[in-house]
């Protein structure tokens, strides 16, 4: 793989990195912040898989969908194992982020999100690790 590939995919993996963070401390901050901490453990896990995608080669597409951007993954990557979490993940990228009938995820679904984002934020990470190193 050539070096500016690397760096995308290094890129990607810093900035699911960064929004993992921001999920953790959003919801160690109170039930305020729980909206913006679900959409940032969706933004992890995206960006997560859109590093697996550069470093198969692939060209991530502008696709907010989990589900869909792990099917484009499957030939290659096999993370058929996360599709429930991708399925459970997707509506936290707009699901909370605007007024309506529920603003704020329940304690339960929050503590769901970080958990399937932390899932496909470490396979991601070790796959990275493993291939090209993360330094």
């Amino acid at each position: 793989m050539n070096p500016e590939r690397k760096e995308i995919v290094r890129s990607w993996y810093r900035k699911a990195a960064s929004d993992l963070a921001y999920a953790e401390l959003g919801l160690s901050s109170g039930a305020m912040f729980r909206a913006g901490a679900v959409y940032h453990c969706q933004q992890a896990a995206e960006k997560a898989i859109k590093a697996l995608l550069c470093l198969s080669g692939v060209t991530p597409p502008r696709n907010h969908d989990l589900v869909r951007l792990i099917e484009l993954l499957l030939p290659l990557i096999d993370l058929q194992r996360f599709l429930k979490e991708a399925e459970f993940l997707t509506p936290m990228a707009t699901e909370f982020r605007y007024p309506g009938e529920c603003e704020q995820p329940d304690e339960a679904a929050a503590e769901m999100s970080l958990k399937y984002a932390r899932r496909i934020f470490s396979e991601a990470e070790g796959l990275i690790r493993e291939r090209i190193g993360i330094p």
